[in-house]
C-alpha cells in the first residue's frame, strides 16, 4: 500500500483525532481551528500530488520507539522515516529523515507492511502526516525550509558562515535571578489584598487539580473578570496597575498557548 492509499482511507477529520490526541494539537479554540485547517489543506494538496503510474523504491516506516530512564515511566513515541536502495547496488536498505523530502517523492512511496500491521493503518496515516508537516503545512513552504538549510550547511562548509562554540553554562537557569522573582512574586502576593490571593489561589488550584468547565468556573476569563472586580473597587487601591499587569505575566507563564492569548487580548478590555 502507498502512501497516497494510506491517506485516501481516511478523511482529514478522521486523521485529526489522532493528531490531537497523541500531539497535544487540539487546544481551545483558539489553535486548534488554525491547526485543522492548515492539516486539511496539507492533506488535499498531498492528494492532489499523487502521479498515476508513479513507481517508487522507497519504504515509508513507523516503528513504535521506547526509552526508560532509571527504572521510571517509559517515554515512548512513533517515529517515521523512509528506507531506501543503498546507492552501491548491496541490496542493503539506508534510513533517511522526512522532515525535508520534497512532498511528490513521498506520496507515491510504500508503507511497511510491518508497520502497517502492527500500529494499524490509521495510526500509520496520521502518524505520517504528522512527520512531514514539522517544517511546513506545505510542500513550497517544506521545499524553502530545506533551501535554507542546504545554504546553511554549504556556507559553514565554506566558512561563510560565523559559528560559535557551545558553551553549556550559557544554557543553565540564573538560579539568582529566578530566586529574586521568585521572593518579589511571593512578597507582592502577601501584599495583596485578601480577595486578590483568594482569585490567585483559586486559579492555582483549578489549574493543579484539572480543571472541568462544566462544573468549575474558575477559568481564565472568569479569573481576570474577578480581578478586574476587585481593581474597581476603592478597599483596593493599593492594587496599582503595574503590580496588576505583574500578577497577569506571573499567570500568563503557566498557561498554554490558547489561554495566554485569550488572557492577553482580554488584559485591558472594559
Amino acid at each position: 500500500m502507498t502512501f497516497y492509499e494510506l491517506l485516501k482511507k481516511f478523511s482529514i477529520e478522521e486523521l485529526w483525532y489522532i493528531l490531537q490526541n497523541r500531539h497535544d494539537v487540539s487546544g481551545k479554540p483558539i489553535k486548534a481551528g488554525r491547526l485543522f485547517g492548515l492539516y486539511k489543506s496539507a492533506y488535499a494538496e498531498l492528494i492532489a500530488l499523487h502521479a498515476e503510474n508513479a513507481t517508487a523504491n522507497n519504504v515509508l516506516v513507523c516503528e513504535f520507539t521506547i526509552e526508560g530512564e532509571d527504572g521510571g515511566a517509559p517515554d515512548s513515541w512513533i517515529h517515521c522515516h523512509m528506507l531506501s536502495p543503498d546507492k552501491s547496488d548491496s541490496g542493503e536498505m539506508q534510513s533517511f529523515a522526512i522532515d525535508f523530502i520534497p512532498w511528490n517523492e513521498l506520496i507515491d512511496c510504500k508503507v511497511s507492511d510491518d508497520s502497517l500491521a502492527k500500529l494499524g493503518e490509521f495510526v500509520c496515516a496520521a502518524e505520517l502526516l504528522w512527520e512531514i508537516t514539522f517544517y511546513g503545512y506545505s510542500k513550497a513552504k517544506v521545499d524553502e525550509e530545506a533551501e535554507k538549510l542546504s545554504r546553511l550547511a554549504d556556507d559553514v562548509a565554506s566558512g561563510n558562515a560565523k559559528t560559535h562554540p557551545i558553551n553549556p553554562d550559557d544554557w543553565k537557569p540564573n538560579e539568582e535571578e529566578a530566586i529574586e522573582e521568585e521572593k518579589a512574586i511571593a512578597e507582592w502576593i502577601a501584599r495583596a489584598p485578601d480577595k486578590v490571593k483568594n482569585i490567585v489561589f483559586g486559579f492555582y488550584a483549578a489549574a493543579v487539580c484539572g480543571r472541568d468547565e462544566d462544573v468549575d468556573d474558575i477559568t481564565v476569563q472568569e479569573t481576570l473578570r474577578r480581578l478586574k472586580e476587585v481593581l474597581g473597587e476603592s478597599s483596593a487601591q493599593e492594587l496599582c496597575n503595574d503590580e496588576y499587569v505583574r500578577l497577569v505575566r506571573f499567570m500568563v507563564s503557566e498557561l498554554d498557548y490558547d489561554n495566554k492569548y485569550l488572557l492577553l487580548s482580554r488584559m485591558f478590555d472594559g
